[in-house]
């Protein structure tokens, strides 16, 4: 029995548990009472190296994301969920040491990922979607366990990934184009960041479901809002029965139909229910999401490494993260 499963049992936060277990009040009669009596029913005993790192010195956890403001806000919420949990760990004092690259940007995650190591951290998070930048980057973590969100690297040494299988979410989106559609005879698979190893993944997944049949793939770089029209401009040109965005830019889809004022004769499916995308698929534009969960992610993320840095717990090298559904019935 572990402190999270104590937790769990008992319906209340590990901070809570904690303070039970070493008497620091500020918990209900009625919480200890029922606290204590699953501990003693389990023959929990606090695990003494957790206790050593929670009084004696802060736990430092790296955090390598891109800007929280790339994607439409979609690693803000990333890191909301990491916030969530150190909130929640906090007798443990774990504290983060956060830098930001522009995925936009050559070399920067190196720069950034060189800075960071200079600093005393405990343990990593970060999201590898950079494959051949992080790939070498990584090396300066060698010697302390580090964590993926978003997406993974074949070749990573990661404690574990917190992700979908991106290859499962494409061959998923397939399947709902394929409802949605069932006659289309030309289908446009995008990809807006051509070096993110699970949007490669996620484009397979999509075109061998088709088995290449009517699906055209296109990459480009998006760095700017001129080169954003102008991709989309191409891709409408082709008068696609169907588009799949693989990852949350879907809006701008919409957006640009709407400044152009394009009739939307194709159906649309993309990623993650951002405030655009949510707007869009309420108003029918959007016709379905997939929901990466991005606060999920963070959250499990730092809960991974206490399991296996401050509680001695085993972590499974994937921790797979469902593939979530949404119509404008269900948002």
């Amino acid at each position: 029995m572990t402190i999270t499963e104590i937790a769990e049992l008992a319906g209340v936060s590990i901070g809570t548990v904690d303070r039970v277990i070493h008497k620091r009040g500020r918990v209900s009669a009625k919480t200890v009472a029922k606290v204590e009596k699953i501990i003693k029913s389990s023959g929990f005993t606090p695990n003494p190296i957790a206790r050593q790192l929670a009084l004696k010195k802060d736990f430092v956890v790296g955090i390598l994301l891109p800007l929280k403001t790339d994607d439409a806000g979609y690693w803000e919420l990333i890191f909301d969920g990491i916030e969530k949990a150190c909130e929640e760990l906090k007798p443990f004092s774990i504290k983060l040491a956060v830098k930001n690259f522009d995925r936009k940007k050559s070399g920067d995650f190196t720069e950034k990922a060189e800075a960071l190591s200079k600093i005393k951290i405990d343990a990593l998070i970060t999201a590898p979607v950079i494959a051949e930048e992080a790939s070498k980057a990584l090396n300066f973590f060698s010697d302390i366990p580090y964590v993926f969100v978003d997406s993974s690297l074949p070749e990573g040494k990661q404690l574990t990934t917190v992700a979908q299988n991106p290859y499962a979410s494409g061959v998923c989106a397939a399947r709902l184009m394929k409802l949605i559609v069932p006659d289309a005879e030309k289908i446009v698979c995008v990809q807006m960041y051509p070096d993110s190893y699970n949007l490669k993944e996620r484009a397979r997944g999509f075109t061998e479901f088709f088995k290449e049949k009517n699906v055209i793939n296109v990459a480009g770089n998006c760095n700017t809002k001129n080169e954003t029209d102008s991709f989309i401009k191409s891709i409408i040109a082709k008068k696609p029965d169907g588009i799949f965005v693989s990852n949350n830019a879907s809006f701008s889809f919409v957006e640009y139909c709407r400044a152009h004022n394009i009739k939307k004769k194709f159906a649309l499916i993309g990623y993650d229910l951002m405030k655009q995308n949510k707007k869009f698929l309420a108003e029918d534009f959007i016709d379905c999401i997939i929901s990466q969960q991005p606060e999920q992610q963070g959250y499990e993320a730092v809960k991974a490494i206490y399991r296996h840095s401050l509680i001695n717990e085993k972590v499974n090298k994937t921790m797979k993260i469902p593939i979530t559904i949404y119509f404008k019935e269900n948002i």
